[in-house]
């Protein structure tokens, strides 16, 4: 039997509306889905507890050491640029990540390792290393008064880490903007993101010899003089490893936007800093940076987008026991 006109209209009303209802029901579920294989709230069964269960072990870490705060938050670029975010950059051994020379002041690792089993105690074999070093990297930044943001998770755990990789794969503290726009371009991220994550440089120090090439054997023009000295009487020879500088002058402790005035103020640092407010491809993500509510949205974005970088998902990988080993 045939359906009338007025029936047919019904029943497609009818449709309309069950459509609308399920993508109503089922719309909370996709959101959680994040890109790669990692989604939000990963853990909600299996470890209800994990984020806070890490964030504890970070602020009794921080309070022990302000100096885990920039280390750990190094961390996550030094890993995630090498075979992506599988925390091949955490494992001990002869030739590994850790091993090259441009790793080789990295620290925080401690810090990492105290979270993992702190994780481990509560949710055995759950929580993969490099899930917990992205939760740290976080809760790094709100430690030091910057803004928290939601960690997509579900990464696991590489089992290979290479010396020879980390060269090819790291920027220098005096690359220009060209060099460093192809780097980040080649691992997916924008010229935008690239300037918002050099804002970590916001907290911690570096040492003279990555910058004394401003310095020595003639000053950098575009260096303010009255800096110029001042960084000088810090670094007063080239090639000094042991003396640390601020990488931001005026609050190296605190996650603001400080960073990116100074850039402005041609009061960067790094060549690599400073570079950026002379590339027009990049300036303007600078000069908005220095609004500290704008840096702190555009962070945790950058932060989302750094970590998603090769991930291992699914069945690739493992759940290490330890960070610094296989299992």
């Amino acid at each position: 039997m045939g359906f009338s006109r007025a029936m047919r209209g019904s029943l497609f009303a009818m449709l309309c509306m069950t459509a609308v209802i399920l993508s109503l029901i089922f719309a909370p579920v996709a959101a959680t889905r994040a890109h790669n294989g990692l989604e939000n709230g990963f853990y909600r069964s299996s470890c209800p507890n994990v984020e806070s269960i890490i964030f504890d072990s970070m602020r009794a870490s921080y309070k022990a050491d302000k100096t885990v705060a920039p280390g750990v938050l190094r961390l996550a670029y030094h890993d995630c640029f090498v075979r992506g975010c599988d925390a091949s950059l955490l494992l001990d051994g002869s030739n590994v990540e850790k091993s090259s020379t441009i790793n080789a002041g990295l620290h925080g690792f401690d810090a990492i390792d105290a979270a993992k089993e702190a994780v481990e105690k509560q949710c055995p074999n759950v929580v993969s290393c490099s899930d917990v070093l992205q939760f740290a990297v976080r809760d790094t930044v709100v430690l030091t008064g910057g803004k928290s943001w939601t960690v997509p998770a579900g990464r696991r755990d590489g089992k290979v880490s290479l010396e020879s990789e980390v060269a090819a794969n790291l920027m220098r503290p005096n690359n220009t903007v060209p060099v460093l726009l192809k780097a980040f371009q080649k691992k997916g991220l924008t010229a935008s993101q690239m300037v918002t994550l050099a804002g970590a440089h916001t907290i911690g120090k570096a040492p003279c010899v990555q910058f004394d090439n401003r310095l020595y054997p003639n000053v950098d023009p575009s260096l303010p003089s009255k800096f110029a000295s001042e960084l000088k009487s810090k670094c007063p020879m080239a090639g000094i490893t042991s003396t640390l500088v601020e990488l931001d002058r005026d609050s190296s402790t605190k996650f603001d936007a400080q960073y990116f005035k100074n850039v402005v103020n041609k009061m960067g640092l790094l060549t690599s800093d400073q570079s950026m407010l002379e590339d027009s491809r990049t300036a303007g993500q600078v000069r908005e940076n220095t609004d500290k509510s704008t840096f702190n949205d555009n962070f945790g974005k950058a932060m989302v987008a750094l970590s998603k970088i090769g991930v291992l998902t699914g069945q690739s990988g493992e759940i290490r026991r330890q960070c610094r080993f296989v299992n």
